[in-house]
């Protein structure tokens, strides 16, 4: 079964299926080919009921965040399947139309390619809002997504359930700067994600690219670091070559720059202090969306009380 050590919907399947995992029958029972008749049925601990349908009439996940399926990988699948049997049961709803799945649809596919008749199910009841959640914590686990695809479910999951950045990481259980920099994927062109998509360029390499102002610069920075096949800290230095060189100022006073620095740390963002004539000068904090500055405003009011 998943394992699920992460915080927030990372319980999400363990709390479909169950934790007695021993209670349900043993993998060589869910081999679809050897099991009875689709309409049979085994009772599991918490009262959801394990079913056997007809793979090709599982209804697929009208919210699954997973845009892509390499053939080669599934073709693997099939051919395990085909020898030990289905290892985990997939997720169902029961719907007006039929069964309709919430999570496993690689396994559906797999046992579609292997001919087999049957595949198990486990039958939950879950909401509409819940589709995209459980569709969403089984990829993570298993580390299905690619870049992209994971960055649109994270701001799809932000969309419905107005979450911020930092209510989103605890809900996936992944660390807040890890989300954040997913989600700046999006803010790259069509062209340059589906490069990401497909594996042409890394997430290094997109975070290179991000560093870049000008869409058209990314795009042929990309260019050139696919052609030559650069690696991310070459494409790293390309990127730095590429954006416009800062003015030169005058040293930093030290003193300056350790109060900058303390500022960095406890705030989690970027500070500069700009000092002017007569004592005067400012503190800027630098911050990506509006999500960081209610972070960031939060942080300064319990400091403030």
């Amino acid at each position: 079964m998943v394992k699920t050590k992460k915080k927030g919907l990372g319980k999400g399947l363990s709390a479909l299926i169950g934790d007695n995992a021993a209670a349900l029958p043993p993998a060589s029972a869910l081999n679809g080919a050897t099991v009875g008749p689709a309409a049979e049925t085994v009772g599991t601990p918490d009262g959801s009921q394990l079913i056997f349908l007809n793979p090709a009439e599982i209804l697929p996940n009208p919210r699954q965040p997973r845009r892509g399926f390499d053939e080669v990988a599934l073709e693997e699948l099939a051919a395990s399947i085909r020898r030990d049997g289905v290892q985990e049961p997939v997720i169902v709803r029961r719907t007006a139309a039929g069964y309709e799945l919430v999570s496993g649809e690689r396994r559906v596919r797999a046992c579609i390619l292997a001919d087999l008749p049957q595949i198990p199910a486990i039958c939950r009841d879950v909401s509409d809002r819940d589709m995209l959640k459980l569709g969403l914590i089984e990829n993570i686990q298993r580390e299905d997504l690619n870049p992209i695809e994971l960055a649109g479910a994270y701001q799809a999951l932000i969309d419905e359930f107005k979450w911020t950045q930092e209510e989103l990481a605890m809900e996936v259980g992944k660390n807040r700067a890890t989300v954040t920099n997913t989600l700046r994927l999006l803010h790259l062109p069509d062209v340059l994600q589906q490069q990401v998509a497909d594996g042409s360029l890394s997430m290094g390499h997109a975070k290179a690219l991000l560093s870049i102002s000008s869409p058209a610069a990314q795009l042929a920075a990309a260019r050139k670091i696919v052609k030559q096949g650069l690696s991310v800290r070459q494409a790293e230095k390309l990127a730095a070559e590429t954006s416009p060189k800062p003015k030169k100022t005058a040293p930093k006073d030290p003193n300056i720059a350790a109060i900058e620095d303390d500022l960095r740390r406890s705030l989690g963002a970027k500070v500069r202090i700009k000092s002017q004539q007569g004592g005067k000068g400012r503190i800027e904090i630098e911050y990506f969306d509006l999500d960081e500055l209610d972070r960031l405003l939060d942080l300064l009011r319990v400091r403030r009380s």
